[in-house]
């Protein structure tokens, strides 16, 4: 079977507990946090569908049971991968390496990003080159901290820390990644491990076989943004709502800075302001007051309550400033 002729695979890691969403994330995983009303995980798979994964793999850890719930009945290639103990992201992904061994490529995704840069010319690179991994970089929008020299080889990663030689550039990782089936190998099975010291054994022993793909050398604009914390849960909302940025072709972006799902009751006499995302069958009593929120399913915000920057959901709400 030829390069041509394999199936692309598709991997999202949707294993952790969220804790910076704490205490959401003790009912709803991070991977089924929605956006304007479409869980990120549906999100996820349509994007790695379109781009032609023929199959996909996704590890599984806290609150497994609701992602597998969410998932039955959907005509997707998603094959799950239960962890008994969370293994971190290069442990996950060694978890599922023997299912993708037969993959053209591998298509990582991190299960709480989202943007619409494409893979397409990530592929294209990494097949011509034949990189061990290929890293989806942006300038700006996450943390720059991968150093890329001029002939688009990842020479470093760090931790915020990082300064470029001469020659180099710092860009962000969005979570995206192109992985050779030679790589997986270098992961380690049934064992516990971070992504970025893999990386960085492959960068020592084998220079040049990580690269890095910009993705502002082919696209004019960018969009990226996280569900991981209430800071990045609520600037992606911003980001669709007032900036009306276009993350994904599931993603509708309404005319207006404000989107209420299906069910949504809203009282006359309350008032918004900024933004608002209102979740199917939330309640919004007479005077409340909205500025700058997501109020989740279910959700009943009392008569007269105030809230700005806030993730409101059954139970509790969430500030969008600190914990980040």
């Amino acid at each position: 079977m030829s390069d041509e002729t394999r199936n692309l695979s598709g991997v999202i890691l949707a294993a952790g507990y969220g804790e910076r969403m704490l205490p959401l994330t003790t009912k709803i995983p991070k991977a089924l946090l929605p956006v304007l009303g479409t869980p990120l995980l549906e999100i996820l798979v349509e994007k790695l569908m379109r781009t032609g994964a023929g199959e996909i793999h996704c590890n599984l850890f806290h609150l497994h049971a609701r992602i597998e719930r969410f998932a039955e009945g959907k005509e997707w290639p998603l094959r799950f991968h239960l962890e008994k103990e969370l293994l971190g992201t290069g442990g996950g992904i060694g978890n599922m390496a023997d299912d993708l061994a037969s993959a053209r490529a591998v298509l990582l995704h991190n299960g709480d990003v989202l943007s619409n840069v494409p893979y397409e010319s990530a592929i294209a690179l990494h097949d011509e080159r034949r990189s061990l991994v290929t890293l989806v970089l942006v300038p700006s929008g996450p943390a720059a901290n991968v150093a890329v020299n001029d002939r688009g080889e990842v020479t470093a990663i760090g931790a915020g820390t990082l300064k470029s030689s001469s020659g180099e550039r710092l860009l962000g990782y969005t979570g995206m990644a192109v992985l050779s089936p030679e790589a997986l190998s270098l992961f380690p099975r049934g064992q516990k491990a971070a992504l970025v010291p893999i990386l960085r054994e492959m960068i020592r022993t084998r220079p040049g076989s990580v690269l890095g793909w910009n993705a502002a050398e082919d696209l004019a604009s960018w969009a990226w943004g996280e569900v991981g914390s209430p800071a990045g849960y609520l600037a992606l909302h911003r980001a669709i709502l007032i900036e009306r940025f276009r993350f994904d072709p599931v993603i509708e972006v309404p005319p207006f800075p404000f989107h209420a799902g299906e069910g949504a009751v809203i009282d006359p006499g309350a008032r918004w302001a900024g933004f608002c995302e209102i979740g199917r069958r939330a309640v919004v009593e007479r005077e409340a007051r909205l500025e700058n929120c997501v109020v989740l399913d279910d959700t009943v915000v009392p008569r007269g309550s105030v809230h700005s920057n806030e993730i409101l959901f059954p139970g509790g709400t969430l500030g969008g400033t600190g914990g980040a």
